[in-house]
């Protein structure tokens, strides 16, 4: 037994060894390496005390090597840059922008993603990055954060050229980043996925209780409450977004870029983010905003640079502009009339939902829809919207309740029984639930219309000319054979739209259908549901962007607590607002709508 242990040990020694050589040769990213060291720990410490005793130690020595080389390169790295920091400090001549690109170009086979782009963003500035899907927003921040090399161009920090080629090349530079889709490691805790490559050491290893307290005192500075020893995937989609921001804002970055860093959080942690981002610009700090929504743009932002197809249209200084000038930048047309606001048709009533819940997570619920109608379903972040949606079209296992679908009681366990009585989901995770990434745009525009066919083979014939038709009418930036995993985000949502109206549903149930979507686009998939809605379609229109919803719905249903706390008709988004906080607020403001209708 003592060779076996002895044997064991020496394997770990060498996976440990592999891991740490593999990371610092570029082959291995920190998040894989440090999630394959603790993995492989557990497996092996889990026999005798004495094994486990040697494991740790093993893991202390490895590790304390591995973060002094990370320190070395990064200190390597700003020697590269210049050394100093921003607002004052030595090293930095005054007059020097932190970040600076010149003629920078990008380009994929087939795309030119990035031509002759100029960029730079001031030392206390906050400079939004906007553009339509496809304009080369995303490839910019990765080029400005390492996750993609230009293929010419200059690229300064400080003044001086500099070329990250990696992440944690440009972190070691300044640069850090929150990004749209959240990086965390599933099995980590949050703790430890919010110091990675940060831990505090001491000579038997990582100092879990300093890690821990570290954690919570960062998410303590955006007013998040959680739980940091819960692993990142037992944890929901916006408190991950929201450990995102913390680690970046908590390192040493003096540069941020922040890429559609609101995506998945609710209206309290927009403003709380939002603060911070003042206060951070207060303190010199450069910071770059990619974003989609110009409400938050002209709320946050100094400067706005327009990209359109890869070029860059012109830079507006914030207060000197206004949001049609900059739309009508990003389309490079004017813009025309908004679709009008949908009412319940006089009528029958379609769909009914009676008393829909499942135990521990959404309470009873009722709900009508007529045809053509539209009705909006808002709340705070937790507050049960995706429940509903998924409740409503047996995606979850345990709901009761009763549907009805012209008023006769419809059998729904599956999202299956759902679309055979003309129930589809456009789901909140788009890549998760929505897609199938490795298949093409004309495989998966196909699973729509191939179930509605039941037994009937569609053949690849049609489902091209499918593709292509949808492809044009929703503009989809894509060809019929690419694959899915390769578009943006704007284009994935138009697939799944596209594959739901091609299966001629009677109501869809649309959760966040435009996060990540740029305005053009949202523009396109408005108006896209308002012909369906003329004729006949029923919405369920489930979005975070409350003026969003009050384009788009008379009729708002606001849940609160995982239950429906009111209902608004009519209502404007301060009433919207004060539905969502609770109180008697919402109950003046619900019955001021009704009065108006």
């Amino acid at each position: 037994m003592g060779r076996v242990r002895v044997r064991r040990a020496a394997t770990h020694r060498k996976v440990l060894g592999a891991v740490v050589r593999r990371h610092r040769q570029g082959q291995l990213s920190h998040a894989e390496g440090l999630a394959r060291h603790v993995l492989v720990g557990r497996r092996v410490g889990a026999g005798r005390a004495d094994e486990r005793h040697r494991v740790r130690r093993e893991e202390g020595r490895l590790q304390s090597r591995h973060v002094r080389a990370d320190r070395g390169d990064q200190a390597a790295a700003r020697a590269r840059a210049r050394p100093g920091r921003l607002g004052g400090h030595p090293g930095v001549a005054r007059g020097v922008n932190p970040l600076e690109l010149a003629g920078i170009e990008k380009r994929f086979p087939g795309v030119v993603a990035l031509d002759d782009v100029d960029f730079d963003v001031r030392a206390g500035e906050i400079h939004a990055l906007v553009g339509q899907n496809g304009a080369g927003k995303s490839t910019l921040a990765k080029v400005l954060t390492g996750l993609e090399s230009a293929d010419a161009g200059t690229f300064s920090v400080d003044g001086r050229r500099v070329r990250p080629r990696s992440p944690r090349e440009a972190l070691a530079l300044g640069i850090g980043a929150i990004h749209q889709e959240v990086d965390l490691v599933p099995e980590l805790s949050l703790a430890e996925n919010l110091l990675l490559g940060r831990e505090p050491l001491r000579w038997w290893g990582i100092d879990r209780r300093e890690l821990e307290a570290r954690a919570r005192r960062a998410l303590a500075e955006l007013g998040v409450a959680v739980e940091v020893r819960r692993a990142a995937k037992d944890v929901p989609l916006g408190e991950q977004q929201q450990v995102c921001i913390a680690r970046a804002l908590s390192s040493d970055a003096r540069i941020l870029i922040y890429d559609e860093p609101t995506a998945s959080l609710g209206i309290a942690e927009v403003e709380r983010l939002f603060a911070h981002m003042r206060a951070l610009r207060g303190r010199g700090l450069a910071q770059v905003f990619v974003a989609h929504s110009l409400e938050q743009v002209f709320a946050l932002a100094d400067r706005i640079t327009v990209l359109r197809d890869g070029r860059r249209v012109g830079t507006f200084v914030a207060n000197e502009t206004n949001p049609r000038a900059i739309v009508e930048a990003m389309l490079g047309a004017a813009l025309g009339a908004a679709p009008e606001r949908r009412a319940a048709p006089a009528g029958r009533v379609w769909f009914e939902a009676r008393g829909l819940a499942r135990a521990g997570v959404l309470a009873p619920i009722e709900l009508a829809l007529a045809p053509g109608e539209v009705l909006g379903v808002d709340g705070l972040v937790g507050s049960g919207r995706t429940e509903l949606a998924r409740a409503l079209v047996g995606a979850d296992p345990g709901v009761h309740g009763e549907r009805r679908v012209v008023g006769a009681p419809v059998r729904v366990r599956s999202p299956r029984d759902a679309a055979r009585v003309g129930l589809w989901l456009s789901p909140e995770d788009r890549k998760v639930d929505g897609l199938c990434l490795g298949l093409s745009v004309r495989e998966n525009l196909a699973l729509g219309v191939q179930r509605r066919a039941r037994f009937a083979w569609v053949s690849r014939a049609a489902q091209t000319e499918l593709a292509e038709r949808w492809i044009r009418a929703l503009g989809i930036a894509a060809t019929p054979e690419q694959r899915v995993g390769t578009l943006s985000g704007g284009n994935q949502q138009k697939v799944i739209l596209a594959r739901l109206l091609a299966a001629e549903p009677r109501l869809v149930v649309l959760d966040e259908p435009t996060r990540g979507v740029d305005v053009g686009a949202k523009a396109q998939l408005e108006a896209r549901i308002a012909e369906c809605a003329e004729r006949g379609l029923s919405v369920l229109f489930i979005s975070s962007e409350l003026d969003e919803v009050m384009r788009r719905a008379r009729r708002v249903l606001v849940l609160r607590d995982r239950r429906a706390e009111v209902e608004l008709v009519d209502a404007d988004v301060a009433a919207l607002r004060r539905a969502m906080a609770g109180g008697a607020m919402a109950e003046r403001g619900t019955a001021e709508g009704r009065d108006g209708e």
